[in-house]
């Protein structure tokens, strides 16, 4: 993606690339749901609660293959709870001075943001959920061979 000095332009390509790993997480979901029990309207539920499903179901399916999957499932947590301070904060911005990231959270600091830091965010995101399913669906399908049709 084309960086450029603007934090709003940073932050809705964060936003969009942040839909896309939420994408990929429903994915898996439905990937384990396939041989996994998943709870009624599971699909509906907060992306935090998807991934912490997904983990159990992994630990459960006790399949080493499946170690690297459950690493990207956490780094996906990482970035969409960054995601959520910068979406959930409030951003001020003032004439000749640097953009301020005021927190939703009261036991957090206000702090600078800069553009870069959206735009990091926004690459990091874009390149977990291209790899997460390419490098884990066949791992994914030998995890779960004893308990579906594959």
């Amino acid at each position: 993606m084309d960086r450029d000095d603007d934090l709003i332009r940073g932050i809705g390509y964060m936003v969009i690339q942040a839909s896309h790993l939420e994408r990929e997480i429903e994915d898996i979901c439905c990937w384990l749901s396939m041989g996994c029990s998943r709870p009624p309207h599971h699909e509906t539920k907060r992306v935090s609660e998807k991934i912490k499903w997904c983990k159990i179901k992994i630990r459960e399916l006790k399949d080493e293959r499946l170690q690297g999957l459950d690493r990207s499932l956490d780094k996906a947590k990482n970035l969409l709870e960054r995601r959520n301070k910068l979406v959930h904060g409030q951003i001020y911005f003032a004439k000749d001075a640097p953009e301020k990231l005021i927190p939703g959270r009261k036991n957090e600091r206000e702090k600078l943001i800069v553009p870069d830091e959206a735009y990091d965010l926004a690459e990091a995101m874009y390149n977990l959920h291209q790899a997460i399913l390419s490098e884990n669906a066949f791992k994914l399908v030998a995890a779960l061979s004893g308990r579906m049709d594959a």
